[in-house]
C-alpha cells in the first residue's frame, strides 16, 4: 500500500505569521457606531412611487389579457366558457404581496374595464360586471388571507379541502352577484344567471388558483458539476407521465363522447405523484383550459349538444372534478415528500451544527471520490480539530463549547467551494471537508482561508464575553483521487497530528502517492 508523504511545513506564504501560544482569549465587546440609513431611506422613498405605479400597471395588464381571453371563449348570448381573470387577480395578489397594494387593486379594476371596453361592452355593463367580479375576488381574498402561509401554498394534507371551501364560498358570492347582474346585462333569468356564475367561478378557481398559489420562489443555486447530474435515463422516465397525458388528450379527440373529459384523469394522477404540486397544478390548468376550449370550439365531440346553460354547467362541473383530484394527490405527495426529506435530514445531519454526521459524510464523500476517480481528477480532504477545546468546556461550560463548535462549522461552511457541500462533523470538535476536483494548491488555499476565518472571528458566549478559537488542519491530496475514503482520512489525520505537534493553528499537507495502476 502506498504511504503518505508528509512535508514538515507548508510553503512560507501559507504558514501562520501571528504568534503561537494560548488560543483562547477573552475580549471586551467594542461599541459599534450607529449606522446612518438616511441615504438608503431617501433612495427607498424616491423609488416608492415608481414601484406603486409599476404594481398597478402589471396587475392591470394581467387582468386585461385574462378578460380578453375570457371574452374570446364566450358562447352566443352566454357567459364565457373560461373566465380566468378573477382567479388570476386573487392568486397574484396573495402570492406576490408587493402587488397587494391600493395600486394593485385599482389596476385590477382598470383591467376589467379595459378588457370589457375592447370587447365592446357598454359603460353600464362594464361597471356592473366589474362589481360582480370584484365581489367574488374580495370574498376569496378575505377568506384566504385568514389561512396560514402553508395552507395557502397547499403544503398541508387538509389545505386542498380548505381551498375548496374558500372557492365555493367565493363562487357563492359570484353567484349572488350574477343573480342581480345577469338579468340587467344579459337579459337572463336571475336564478339561471346565479347558477351559471357560481359554476363558472368554481371551475375557474379550481383550475387556476392552485397553479398561482404554488408558484415556487426562485432561489440562486450553486452550479452542480457535470459528473453529478442525473443521467438521461432518469429524465426519460420523468417524461413518461407527461407523455401519457398527451396520449390521453389525443384519445379524447379521437374517441369523443361524454366520457372523453375523464380520459386524462389517470395520467394527471400519475403526474401528481411525479411532478410535485406546482407542476401538477400547471398541467391541470393547461388540461382544463384545453378541454373547455375544445368543447366550446367544437373540436371535442361529446355526442351531445352543449348549447344550453344546463348542459354547459354539467360539462364545467365534470371538468372541475378532473382538476381537483390530481391536485389533491399532488398535495398529499408534497406533504409526504417534505416529511420524508425532514426525517432524512435529521438522520444524516448533526443536530448542533447542521453539517453531515459521520455516516452521511462517509456515504456522500465516498460517492464523490468514486466519480472523481473515474474522471482521473484530483481530490483533497481536510480534517480540522479545534485547538485546546477541552479548556473551553472546563473554563466556560459546555454551552460555550457548543457555541464555539457552531462558530467553527459556520466558518467552514462559508469557505466551501462551489458545488455540493461535503462538510461533516466526525465527532466532538473534529470536522472533515472533502474537496473533489481540487488540486494541491487549491486545497492549500481553501484550508488556509478556513483556518484564518476561524482564528480571526470571536464567538459571543454571553455576558459580554468573546472567545477566539483557533484550529489545526490536516490536509491530504490524492493525484488522482482514490476510492478509499478511509485511506484519505488516515492520511489527513497524520497531517493533523503533525500540525498539532508543530504548535497548532496551522495547516499541514500530506500528498497521497498512488501506485501506478494498469
Amino acid at each position: 500500500m502506498p504511504l503518505p508523504r508528509i512535508p514538515s511545513r507548508l510553503a512560507p506564504e501559507l504558514v501562520p505569521t501571528h504568534p503561537q501560544g494560548k488560543t483562547m482569549q477573552i475580549h471586551k465587546p467594542r461599541s459599534q457606531p450607529p449606522q446612518d440609513d438616511g441615504v438608503l431611506a431617501g433612495a427607498g422613498a424616491s423609488t416608492a412611487p415608481f414601484h406603486w405605479l409599476q404594481a398597478g400597471l402589471l396587475v392591470a395588464c394581467v387582468v386585461t389579457l385574462a378578460s380578453l381571453f375570457g371574452v374570446w371563449t364566450r358562447l352566443a348570448g352566454q357567459l364565457a366558457v373560461f373566465w380566468p381573470a378573477n382567479a388570476l387577480l386573487l392568486g397574484v395578489l396573495l402570492r406576490f404581496p408587493r402587488l397587494d397594494t391600493a395600486s394593485g387593486w385599482i389596476g385590477g379594476a382598470a383591467g376589467y374595464m379595459v378588457g370589457g371596453w375592447i370587447a365592446g361592452d357598454g359603460l353600464a355593463a362594464l361597471v356592473l360586471l366589474t362589481l360582480g367580479n370584484f365581489l367574488s375576488v374580495v370574498t376569496g381574498y378575505l377568506l384566504l388571507a385568514r389561512l396560514g402561509p402553508d395552507d395557502r401554498r397547499l403544503a398541508k394534507p387538509a389545505s386542498v379541502l380548505m381551498l375548496v371551501w374558500v372557492i365555493f364560498l367565493s363562487a357563492g358570492a359570484s353567484g349572488l352577484g350574477g343573480t342581480l347582474i345577469g338579468p340587467l346585462v344579459f337579459n337572463s333569468p336571475a336564478i339561471e344567471s346565479g347558477m351559471a356564475w357560481f359554476v363558472s367561478e368554481v371551475v375557474n378557481y379550481i383550475a387556476i388558483l392552485p397553479a398561482v398559489l404554488t408558484i415556487p420562489v426562485r432561489r440562486l443555486a450553486r452550479p452542480v458539476p457535470r459528473q453529478w447530474r442525473a443521467g438521461h435515463g432518469r429524465h426519460l422516465r420523468r417524461a413518461l407521465p407527461l407523455a401519457s397525458l398527451a396520449v390521453s388528450l389525443g384519445l379524447a379527440l379521437v374517441v369523443g363522447g361524454p366520457g372523453a373529459i375523464a380520459f386524462p384523469v389517470p395520467a394527471l394522477l400519475w403526474c401528481g405523484m411525479a411532478y410535485g404540486l406546482f407542476g401538477t397544478s400547471v398541467l391541470t390548468l393547461l388540461t382544463t383550459t384545453w378541454m373547455l376550449l375544445a368543447i366550446s370550439k367544437g373540436q371535442l365531440d361529446m355526442s351531445v349538444q352543449v348549447d344550453t346553460p344546463q348542459m354547459l354547467m354539467s360539462v364545467r362541473l365534470g371538468v372541475t372534478l378532473i382538476a381537483l383530484s390530481p391536485i389533491a394527490v399532488a398535495s398529499a405527495m408534497a406533504t409526504h415528500t417534505a416529511l420524508t426529506r425532514r426525517l432524512r435530514h435529521m438522520a444524516e445531519h448533526d443536530p448542533l451544527t447542521g453539517t453531515m454526521n459521520r455516516r452521511a459524510f462517509s456515504d456522500h464523500a465516498g460517492q464523490a471520490l468514486r466519480q472523481a476517480r473515474i474522471a482521473r481528477a484530483p481530490a483533497g480532504l481536510l480534517i480540522l480539530d479545534i485547538d485546546h477545546f477541552k479548556s473551553v468546556n472546563d473554563s466556560y461550560g459546555h454551552a460555550a463549547g457548543d457555541l464555539v463548535i457552531v462558530h467553527i462549522a459556520n466558518c467552514l461552511r462559508r469557505h466551501l467551494p462551489e458545488g455540493p457541500p461535503l462538510l461533516g462533523r466526525l465527532g466532538g470538535e473534529e470536522f472533515a471537508v472533502l474537496l473533489p476536483y481540487c488540486t494541491r494548491q487549491q486545497t492549500l488555499e481553501i484550508a488556509e482561508r478556513m483556518r484564518q476565518a476561524c482564528a480571526e472571528t470571536a464567538v459571543d458566549i454571553g455576558d459580554g464575553r468573546l472567545v477566539t478559537a483557533t484550529a489545526s488542519i490536516g490536509a491530504c491530496v490524492a493525484l488522482p483521487a482514490i476510492e478509499q475514503l478511509d485511506q484519505m482520512l488516515q492520511c489527513a489525520d497524520g497531517a493533523l497530528y503533525q500540525a498539532k505537534h508543530d504548535g497548532r493553528n496551522r495547516v499541514i499537507l500530506a500528498e497521497w502517492v498512488a501506485s501506478v495502476e494498469r
